[in-house]
């Protein structure tokens, strides 16, 4: 069976509303893209407190986008980051939801 292969969109479907209402953001307002996904995550650590593993989470999902964005490109090594970019966003989401 072939590895699942994620894509930002998929990413952002999955993540983006959940984890901007639990505070209380409107995920709508971000672009589409790595670019807007990385601010909403920036702008929802920045409402957690620094000590928050929640936030190093976010922060790492953004630093990923943002090396996707310059990538440019579908290859191996984007699979890697989003990958990670995924498994962060898992852990924050749950934890936000916990909350």
């Amino acid at each position: 069976m072939p590895a699942k292969t994620l894509t930002v969109s998929g990413l952002i479907d999955t993540y983006a509303q959940p984890i901007a209402d639990a505070v209380t953001l409107d995920h709508t307002e971000y672009d589409r893209t790595p670019d807007g996904f990385a601010s909403l995550l920036r702008d929802t650590a920045d409402q957690l407190s620094a000590i928050d593993q929640t936030r190093d989470w976010l922060e790492e999902a953004a630093s990923g986008l943002d090396a996707i964005a310059r990538l440019g490109d579908d290859g191996d090594r984007t699979q890697r980051l989003l990958k990670g970019i995924d498994s962060a966003l898992y852990n924050a989401k749950g934890e936000l939801e916990l909350c």
